[in-house]
């Protein structure tokens, strides 16, 4: 597997992952053909991106947007670029990491170019049979710092003749109180064997002592990474050691308690003093951050009230899910008499009714189906890639027995049911089309009977207009 992640790209073009003709996709769209609305079509609504700028930094599609447009005022001229040193990891079912560098050269209005060189990570999932990037980072070496350097601490080389060990420890153990994380090293061997820690490194990851930490890893650091993450750290230092002798990464790391944090991991190559070649590295704990990353993006897609996708997510899960050629159901669902509901109860009750109705849709549906608020008392449930329609029909009118019963039971003064008008198609519509023939059916079953359900073929929709 991890000869199938790693990938020399003038070696061999055939064997390249998957995601990679995705990433190279998305920068030919930003970078040579300078297309606004195909790069962004290639991104969640919810993208989190940091540019190698002070200012450069995007959560959510929108702001990426404006960043691009004012790029490309001031540079509209095609950018070429090359990929190298990729390396990709399935972080899980449809999630990628990608890791690679880029040299991109920007021609200026003089005709001269200027080439720039960075080092990219980005995360995409498939989504519906699409590819979409939720995450793109790009930094770039530092100008303060000289080859071979893993912080900008060149003065302990331009003192090396005036100060002596003693001097050199204490620096560096000044340098390791300011650090925001621990430093940990190990062998560059099998399973990476512990060559040392710091007082930082293990109180960060909850031991009391260097020998605690030795036994609990059995001595080896690989066993302080999260399984799923092991075979992409191994991975990713053995392929970014073949150009260089440092490297950056994400990844889980194993506390004393069996817990995970995230850390960044900023490492180099180095030796102990007998030569063994090992590796240095300085641990920063990202936990934190990456939790307020999760939690903003489950913000953005979902509805506050019901818990639901809401309008925006649910109608990008739709889009995605209608360019797939299977079959689906679209239903429309409304709340009749909600306002009664309201008036004779309270608006919080009103809320209740469409808290207590989003936890019965939520259950009865898979998680690839999509059911979101669409605004108000009005709902969507999408089911696609289904050849049973009765059984998907059953469910869905199960959900309207469970509304009537609990309505009935709590708020029977409302006499609140739901009306559904669905449309069964396997042919791809625009979402607003699609949307429409819905309604249409939804509007006929409100005229006529309040609580049924109507389902047609698309194609069978227009003559009930």
């Amino acid at each position: 597997m991890a000869k199938e992640n790693r990938i020399k790209l003038e070696e061999d073009r055939e064997k390249k992952p998957s995601a990679y003709e995705k990433v190279k996709e998305f920068f030919t769209y930003y970078f040579e053909q300078r297309d606004i609305e195909k790069a962004l079509s290639m991104l969640s609504d919810h993208i989190f991106s940091v540019g190698t700028g002070e200012g450069e930094v995007a959560a959510g599609k929108e702001k990426f947007r404006s960043l691009l447009q004012e790029e490309i005022k001031l540079l509209s001229e095609p950018i070429h670029f090359e990929i190298d040193d990729y390396i990709e990891k399935l972080r899980g079912d449809n999630c990628w990491d990608c890791l690679f560098s880029m040299t991109v050269v920007v021609t200026i209005p003089e005709g001269a170019q200027v080439q720039y060189r960075m080092r990219i990570t980005a995360g995409l999932h498939l989504e519906e049979g699409e590819y979409i990037f939720d995450v793109l980072h790009a930094s770039e070496a530092s100008a303060h710092q000289e080859n071979g350097e893993i912080f900008p601490l060149k003065l302990l080389s331009r003192w090396r003749d005036n100060i002596n060990e003693k001097t050199k420890a204490d620096i560096l153990e000044l340098v390791g109180q300011i650090m925001p994380g621990g430093i940990v090293g190990g062998y560059d061997e099998e399973g990476y064997p512990l060559y040392m820690a710091n007082e930082r490194f293990l109180e960060m990851a909850g031991y009391e002592s260097y020998g605690e930490f030795e036994e609990d890893i059995q001595g080896r650091i690989i066993h302080s990474i999260h399984p799923e993450d092991r075979e992409f750290v191994c991975s990713a230092l053995e392929h970014s050691f073949r150009y260089r002798d440092q490297y950056e990464i994400q990844y889980r790391m194993k506390k004393k308690d069996g817990t995970y944090i995230w850390v960044q991991d900023i490492g180099k190559k180095t030796s102990d003093s007998k030569g063994r070649p090992a590796i240095i590295s300085v641990i920063i704990d990202i936990s934190e951050q990456m939790e307020r990353q999760k939690t903003m993006e489950r913000e953005m897609a979902l509805d506050s009230l019901t818990g639901l996708y809401n309008r925006k997510k649910g109608e990008e899960r739709i889009r995605r899910a209608l360019k797939r050629k299977s079959q689906y159901i679209f239903f429309m669902l409304d709340i009749d008499n909600f306002k009664r509901v309201n008036d004779i109860y309270g608006h919080d009750q009103g809320d209740k009714v469409l808290q207590e109705f989003g936890k019965q849709a939520e259950k009865l549906f898979r998680k690839e189906d999509t059911v979101c608020r669409m605004g108000g008392d009005e709902f969507v449930i999408f089911v696609y890639d289904t050849s049973d329609v009765n059984a998907i029909a059953k469910k869905v009118e199960s959900l309207s027995r469970q509304y009537c019963d609990m309505m009935n039971e709590r708020w029977p003064e409302a006499h609140s049911t739901l009306s559904i008008g669905g449309v069964v198609s396997d042919t791809y519509y625009d979402f607003m089309e699609l949307y429409k023939k819905a309604d249409t059916l939804l509007y006929k079953v409100k005229k006529t009977r309040k609580g049924g359900m109507m389902l047609l073929e698309s194609e069978d929709i227009k003559d009930t207009e």
